[in-house]
This record gives structure tokens, C-alpha cells and sequence, in this order.
């Protein structure tokens, strides 16, 4: 089925009813259906249009209308924790990391970072040969990233190319590419340069894919010291020789991408673009990141918490095969509760 029209031409009817995926319970399907579509409904109602006739300062590509939320209200943050619904998924992160931007007077605009985008795809870059030979590695198995210097894996290595050299710095880090192949799932290849690079400037990536990788390590000693430090996990952890370093390095690079399931690394994305500004009060106790990354160490406490368990009876080799594994994430909605609790618990002990 991962081929082309060919692929289909010597199936009659019986072998191609056969390959079709239906679903066994249609009762619950429609009930979901419903729920989403009462959902979407409702985030209808909280966006706010804006309409021009070309790209403009809000973004996004060509005519037509444009939505913006406004990223203080409560419901709004209310509903966010509970999943944006798939539909309004690219228009809300856009318009949290678009919000964030203006509010903190940090970057250029969407206009700007086309024009910059344009140039810089007929430009060489020293990584061009490492970008080359990622982008066939990156989740491959997606129908979108099958065929070779075609579709979706021509548009990931022209934007993780043009993001290099607009980070000369950074330059490319392998596990940018799972961050550009999750956008692409939603955005044109514009859209998606603007992304990455709002994400970097606004959400403390660029100090964590930094050279020598400083910012990383600071950002997971601050995830063990904060975090982490003087819970039973924690002292079961440092006995065996286990430090986040260890396991987080992959977390925090991908935001999660091969560490969870799809559907539960977009819940934490969803929250991760809204609430992912500094926190006033953590300058003083967290100043590297000022707060930007508490979305991720609080999913990090969680997944690690959902794993006490097991954690707490392993060996360092069944410890770290646990921690370095895929998390089958069963319950999105209780994995997100969990997170909510260490992130408002953190920042009301902040305050």
C-alpha cells in the first residue's frame, strides 16, 4: 500500500476490501467523531479572525483568513491542556508562537522569514552532507517520508538546510530533523522554517541544541536539581548510577518524538508552544532557561513517575532500558493530568 497506482493493479475487489482498514466498533467511532467535532466547535468560538489578501505579519500562506487566539484567557489554557482539536492544531500553534513573538518583541516577521527562507535555499551549508544522511532516517515509516529525495524528505532537508544557516552557531543537530518532520505533518515548508525558528528564539532550543551542547546539560541539571532532587525515584536513580543525562538527552532534543506515542507527543507540543514563555519568578532559581522549559521537565517527572514502579525494583541495566525505551503511553488524558500537576505545583512553589 506504500506504493504507487502500480501497486494496485493486479488486486481485484476481494484482495483490495481486504487491504482497506475499517473500524471494528462504529458506534464508538461516531461517539468519538461527535466529541471532536463539539470540540472544534468550541475553539471556533475562542479564535479571532484575521483576514488580508497576501501574506502579512500574522503568517501563514497566501490569501484568505487568518486566526489568532488570545493566549491569556483561561479557558482558552483550559482547553489547550485537554488537546487542541486536530483540525485547529496548525492555526493554534502558530498563533500562540506568533503571540509570544510580538508580546516579547523577539523576531522577525512572517514576511521576513520567507524572503530570508527563499534566499537561503539556493545557498550551500557546511551541513548539507549530515542533513543528507538523516533525512532518510527520519521516522521513515510516515507515507509522507518513504521515497527518496521525493515529497516529504526533499521538503525536510530543505528546511532543516535553510534553519542551519540561519543558526550558524548551532548549525544542524540530528535531532532537529524529528522537530521538522512533525511540523511538516502541518505546514508548508515556509510555514515550517517560521516555526523552527520561533521555537528556537522563543522556546529555549536554540540554547539547547547549542554547540558542545552546554545548554542541554544545563538544562537537565536543572530537571534533576528542581525537579527531581530528594524523591524516592531520584535516590533510587543516583544509587544506581542513572543521571538524566543518561536518558533525557533524547527527550529533550526531540521534544519527545521517539520517546512516546504520536498522539501524546502532540498533547505535550500543544501546551509546550502555549505556556512555553519564561517565567518571572524562575529567574532567579532557573536563569538559564527562566521557566521556558517547564512544560518538558514536568512531562519528564511525569513519565518517570508512571514508571516508579518498575523503577523502583530495577537493576541499573533494567533501569535504563526502561527510561531509553518507547513509552507506550496508554491513558493521553491521564499522562497530561499528571503533567499539569508538576507544572502548576512547580510554579505555585515558585511563586
Amino acid at each position: 500500500l506504500a506504493g504507487g497506482t502500480e501497486d494496485w493493479e493486479d488486486l481485484d475487489g476481494g484482495d483490495v476490501d481486504r487491504f482497506m482498514l475499517r473500524s471494528p466498533l462504529r458506534g464508538a467511532t461516531a461517539t468519538l467523531h461527535a466529541k471532536e467535532n463539539s470540540r472544534a466547535k468550541k475553539w471556533r468560538e475562542m479564535a479571532v479572525v484575521r483576514k488580508r489578501g497576501e501574506r502579512g505579519e500574522e503568517g501563514g500562506k497566501g490569501g484568505g483568513t487568518e486566526w489568532g487566539f488570545v493566549t491569556a484567557d483561561a479557558k482558552l489554557i483550559s482547553r489547550t491542556w485537554k488537546g487542541i482539536p486536530d483540525c485547529w492544531r496548525a492555526a493554534a500553534w502558530h498563533a500562540f508562537l506568533t503571540a509570544s513573538a510580538k508580546r516579547r518583541g523577539i523576531g522577525k516577521s512572517d514576511t521576513e522569514l520567507v524572503t530570508i527562507y527563499t534566499d537561503f535555499i539556493e545557498r550551500p551549508s557546511a551541513d548539507d552532507v549530515q542533513i543528507d544522511l538523516d533525512v532518510p532516517r527520519t521516522i521513515s515509516s510516515h507515507i509522507m517520508f518513504r521515497r527518496r529525495y521525493r515529497g516529504g524528505q526533499r521538503l525536510l532537508f530543505r528546511t532543516l538546510h535553510a534553519l542551519s544557516l540561519y543558526f550558524p552557531e548551532v548549525g544542524y543537530v540530528q535531532g532537529m530533523a524529528s522537530l521538522a518532520a512533525t511540523l511538516l505533518c502541518y505546514y508548508d515548508e515556509e510555514t515550517t522554517f517560521i516555526m523552527l525558528v520561533r521555537m528556537f528564539e522563543l522556546r529555549g532550543l536554540e540554547k539547547l541544541y547549542r554547540a558542545g551542547f552546554g545548554g542541554l546539560m544545563q538544562a537537565l541539571d536543572e530537571f534533576e536539581g528542581s525537579w527531581m532532587k530528594g524523591g524516592q525515584i531520584s535516590r533510587r536513580l543516583t544509587s544506581l548510577g542513572v543521571t538524566p543525562t543518561a536518558y533525557g538527552t533524547r527527550w529533550y532534543l526531540t521534544l519527545f518524538n521517539y520517546s512516546m506515542p504520536f498522539a501524546a507527543q502532540l498533547r505535550v507540543w500543544d501546551v509546550f508552544m502555549l505556556l512555553g514563555d519564561p517565567d518571572p519568578a524562575s529567574s532567579a532559581i532557573a536563569p538559564a532557561f527562566g521557566g521556558s522549559l517547564d512544560v518538558l521537565h514536568a512531562t519528564s517527572a511525569a513519565l518517570i513517575d508512571g514508571m516508579k514502579e518498575i523503577l523502583l525494583k530495577s537493576d541499573f541495566e533494567g533501569s535504563m532500558k526502561v527510561l531509553t525505551s518507547w513509552i507506550p503511553v496508554k491513558d493521553e488524558e491521564l499522562l497530561m493530568k499528571v503533567v499539569k500537576g508538576e507544572w502548576k505545583g512547580r510554579r505555585k512553589r515558585r511563586a
